[in-house]
């Protein structure tokens, strides 16, 4: 289907009140940086909170597929999908291809378990998006450090090549986060460090998230500030700057939680509802 680039381009990035007022609340007041349009290549991040990344079939509009795609300048870009952390499963590969079938996308899948090159960054450089699936993070994480991908997809980032990702896809790219990974519990876990603090995707999906979130928060063993972002709900990190939070549902929501010295403060984040 085609799209006007124009158009995405500037829905992407409207709003500016939204985006200073987000990065200002979860930054404690610093500078906002405020969005730039699609041509200027920089480090780019997607975290998204889970839930349906393509539009649903009662909806009329794509809402997170255009958004991801304005974040870079290419007309036809090409997308690679990262799935260790559901090992590599056929099914969700092919899900994302018919998702992004109706899309001007590229879509190829870059197998840590059989690697068609070793030279990370040479390849991951060729792409404009990368997207990191959902599952195991505990196991994504392991098997990124041990053949020292984290490293080049951390080069590719920092060349402008757009990081995106949803559930584990987002907790990837913190210093740490909530993970399911573990058997019955939930859990925090260590990521790669590009971006500070720690998040939790699926914050309104299952209740002893919110209270296990708030306990890790609370006692250290998650990073604070941490971001707590419900299903369908997206930051836009440009650096390490959040920009802006945006939600392909009208009420999805999002949290900042910041350890204080007798447990924790959360405070609600403006959400910017990319429907119309």
């Amino acid at each position: 289907m085609a799209h006007d680039e124009g158009e995405i381009s500037r829905r992407a990035f409207m709003n500016a009140g939204a985006v200073a007022a987000a990065a200002a609340t979860l930054t404690g007041g610093a500078s906002a940086v405020t969005a730039q349009p699609a041509g200027e290549k920089q480090p780019t991040i997607l975290a998204i909170g889970g839930g349906g990344f393509f539009p649903q079939p009662w909806e009329t509009q794509s809402l997170m597929p255009e958004y991801l795609m304005a974040l870079t300048p290419a007309k036809n870009p090409k997308i690679c999908w990262l799935g260790p952390a559901s090992g590599e499963s056929a099914n969700s590969f092919n899900q994302f291809v018919m998702g992004w079938s109706p899309y001007p996308a590229q879509v190829k899948h870059f197998s840590i378990y059989d690697p068609e090159t070793l030279d990370f960054v040479d390849y991951l450089m060729g792409m404009d998006i990368v997207f990191v699936g959902g599952g195991s993070t505990k196991n994504l994480m392991a098997l990124w450090r041990e053949w020292g991908f984290d490293k080049a997809l951390h080069t590719a980032w920092q060349n402008g090549v757009v990081m995106a990702g949803s559930s584990a896809g987002q907790i990837c790219w913190y210093q740490s986060g909530l993970t399911n990974s573990f058997p019955k519990v939930l859990a925090p876990v260590k990521a790669t460090g590009f971006l500070p603090g720690s998040v939790t995707p699926h914050y309104n999906v299952r209740p002893d998230r919110k209270s296990q979130y708030r306990k890790f928060i609370a006692d250290g063993s998650l990073d604070s500030p941490g971001l707590a972002l419900e299903n369908d709900v997206a930051g836009l990190y440009r650096g390490t700057q959040l920009v802006e939070l945006v939600s392909s549902r009208k009420t999805a929501a999002a949290f900042k939680l910041t350890r204080t010295a007798t447990g924790y403060d959360e405070v609600p984040l403006p959400v910017r509802y990319l429907g119309s």
